[in-house]
Order: structure tokens, then C-alpha cells, then sequence
């Protein structure tokens, strides 16, 4: 993901789905559902004729299946494959002959996929990811060599970088029985193990319109919307989806401690971190008053 690009609208996205105050009085959103379930949600700025187009499914790396860790970073990869009517590799290059651009982000409770673009050009770029949502298509040819990518991703990433090695092996030390504990990008060698099957059957569980938000921030109101996002997504039908399972952590009785040591790092540093309660627990406050410490303590 291009963090530039797309860390406004994140925040704006996040913010709204944590339906706090904020929420209202920054962003003013505008908010329906389609008729399949697609929730949307509309945040007008008219500074200028260029809108940032984002879906989110509700689907991500503690949704993996087991023993296939970081399978939905690997199909956020696919995704810009083929379609039934865009050729392989076409995706981005459509995107960008618009002068858009475009990206995706896989975390532990979601993946999302944007295009920033112009006004007049909104309508297109909706079109198809309304058609990669249903119509992927996935070839042994395609799936493969992708595979290889995202291995080296892993490579280039972790295993080369000190830190991020530490930080994988502090959740997993952390999190003793929640999916927490595992990489976003998935263990070395369950990635290996990844096959067509594999995605296309992790695809057709959990992508479907009533799994997805459409979050649009731009040029643009809900009433112009509305049309538009019924003629694309509108179009797709509901699918039952599976409930997540996001089972508990057990009481911490003992400490849990972890050292590493590489022969790469000169300079060495210290982590401590602590179990917290999620954002839908306790007061709506805790969660905002927490962002604020990290930061001092940052």
C-alpha cells in the first residue's frame, strides 16, 4: 500500500467506524445501504473534482484459515488479476490511462482497495471493482508466480528487517490463542503451501456486497451517489457470509518475556506492550484516551 496516499482516507474510514464524535463533526458523512446490504458511506469535500474510492470487506489476517496464514494478503495480490471482462495485468493500467491511481491494504480485520481519481471518472473505476468482486478469475498461470511475490515481499520485509522479525515474534508471545498472533503476511512456510484452491475458495467466502463498505470522500453527495453505486454494486447479490470467529485470550498468569538477537542490529531497543480492551468494550472514550498516551509515549 502507498501510505501517503491512502493514510487520510484510512483515518477517515476508521474514524467513522468507530462511530465516535468525531465521526459528525470533522468528515460530516452521509450513510445508506443498498438493497444486497452494501453499506456506503459518502464524505463530501468539494476542493477540487477528485474523489478517493475505497472498499473495505470485512475480512483479514485473523480470518485466515488454518494453517494458511496470510492468505488474505495473498488475495488481495490476485485481485488485480483477470476478470471476465478486464485482461490480465489490465486493472491498475485502466486505472492509471484515467489519471488515477490505485492500491490496497491487508490488516488483521480488514482489506480494502482504492482508486483516487477524478469525478468524471468515478462511475468506471466503481464498475470494476464491482466486477472483480464476483467475476475473478484465477488461472494456475496467474496464481503461481504471485505466490513468488509475496514470498519475496516476506523476504524483503521481515525476514530482512530486524524489527519487524521482533515484532512478529512479540504477538505471537502475546497472543496465546487469538488469530492476533499471527504475521498479516503469513508464516514462511504456510505461504508455500498456498494454492489456486486456496484462494478461490477463501474469495468466494467472504467477498460478497453485504461484506463490503463502499466509503467515498470527494467531489461528490450521497443523492449523486446513490444512482451510480446502484447501477454497479447494486446489481450483485447477497451471500451468506460466515460469522468470524475472534475467540478470547485466556488470563495472563505468568510473564512473557522474549529476546532476540541478531548480529545485523548495532543499536539495541526495547519493547513493551500490553493487552488493551477493543474499541466495541467499555466506554467510548478508553479507545481515543489510549491513541492520545501511545502518542506521548511515542
Amino acid at each position: 500500500m502507498n501510505v501517503k496516499a491512502g493514510a487520510w482516507i484510512m483515518a477517515a474510514g476508521l474514524t467513522l467506524a468507530s462511530g465516535g464524535p468525531a465521526a459528525s463533526s470533522i468528515f460530516n458523512p452521509e450513510s445508506f445501504t443498498l438493497e444486497n446490504g452494501m453499506q456506503v458511506v459518502v464524505i463530501p469535500n468539494h476542493r477540487a473534482p477528485v474523489v478517493a474510492h475505497w472498499v473495505w470487506y470485512r475480512v483479514g489476517t485473523a480470518d485466515s484459515p488454518a494453517g494458511k496464514s496470510g492468505l488474505p494478503h495473498f488475495l488481495e495480490h490476485l485481485m488485480f488479476k483477470a476478470t471476465e471482462t478486464i485482461p490480465q495485468g489490465e486493472f491498475s493500467k485502466i486505472v492509471a490511462r484515467n489519471g488515477g491511481n490505485d492500491n490496497a491494504v491487508t490488516s488483521y480485520d480488514f482489506t480494502a482497495y482504492y482508486q483516487m481519481i477524478a469525478r468524471d471518472r468515478l462511475e468506471l473505476v466503481m464498475g470494476m471493482e464491482a466486477d472483480r468482486m464476483v467475476n475473478l478469475q484465477l488461472t494456475e498461470e496467474a496464481v503461481l508466480p504471485e505466490r513468488d511475490v509475496v514470498i519475496e515481499e516476506r523476504r524483503s520485509r521481515v525476514d530482512n528487517e530486524p524489527s519487524a522479525l521482533l515484532g512478529e515474534q512479540l504477538n505471537a508471545a502475546q497472543f496465546l490463542n487469538h488469530p492476533y498472533r499471527l504475521p498479516v503476511i503469513g508464516w514462511m512456510q504456510e505461504m508455500e503451501s498456498y494454492t489456486r484452491e486456496d484462494a478461490i475458495a477463501f474469495y468466494r467466502t467472504w467477498y460478497a456486497p453485504n461484506n463490503a463498505i463502499l466509503v467515498v470522500a470527494g467531489d461528490i453527495t450521497a443523492a449523486e451517489l446513490a444512482p451510480m453505486a446502484e447501477r454497479t454494486y447494486g446489481r450483485i447479490p447477497s451471500r451468506e457470509v460466515p460469522q468470524r470467529q475472534r475467540v478470547g485470550e485466556p488470563p495472563q498468569l505468568a510473564e512473557r518475556r522474549i529476546e532476540m538477537r541478531d548480529e545485523r542490529v548495532r543499536q539495541p531497543s526495547f519493547v513493551r506492550s500490553y493487552l488493551a480492551p477493543n474499541l466495541s468494550a467499555g466506554d467510548r472514550w478508553q479507545p481515543y484516551a489510549l491513541e492520545v498516551l501511545a502518542e506521548l509515549f511515542g
